[in-house]
């Protein structure tokens, strides 16, 4: 009976020594994330116009902003090694200005979605996966 006691304690002990030092990386890594906004530059290889209106901020697990047509929500959570995964909670249904809005809305979400990495370098942050950048933000 000692025996279970000590292990599951030890277990447990060590678990939280994990979780506190991979929060700690975390929280070094993704705080540059929090301290600008963040307007949408790039779309899988295609330059965005400085006109698109796409403005993103980061906040802890959440990013919040507007894709040019509508505003929207998402929590994301980050992980080790840079890598990143996004939930897109809500998105308000208002009809876009036009056909080009309303494609590039739709390739943002689904690239969005397909998101597993990101990499902040020279005030840019990419997001993409380990062989591809699908969108390129640059900091305001």
């Amino acid at each position: 009976m000692k025996k279970t006691v000590w292990s599951t304690a030890l277990v447990v002990l060590l678990s939280f020594l994990t979780y506190c030092n991979n929060t700690k990386e975390l929280t070094t890594q993704t705080e540059a994330l929090f301290r600008k906004k963040w307007v949408l530059a790039e779309l899988q290889g295609q330059q965005i116009p400085d006109s698109s209106k796409s403005i993103f901020e980061f906040s802890p697990g959440r990013l919040s902003g507007n894709t040019g047509c509508n505003n929207l929500s998402a929590d994301f959570v980050a992980g080790k090694h840079q890598t990143i995964r996004f939930n897109p909670e809500a998105l308000t249904k208002k009809e876009c200005p036009d056909e080009t809005s309303a494609a590039l809305e739709k390739i943002f979400l689904d690239a969005l979605s397909k998101s597993t990495k990101w990499d902040l370098s020279g005030g840019e942050l990419k997001l993409g996966d380990k062989e591809n950048t699908f969108i390129k933000l640059r900091s305001l």
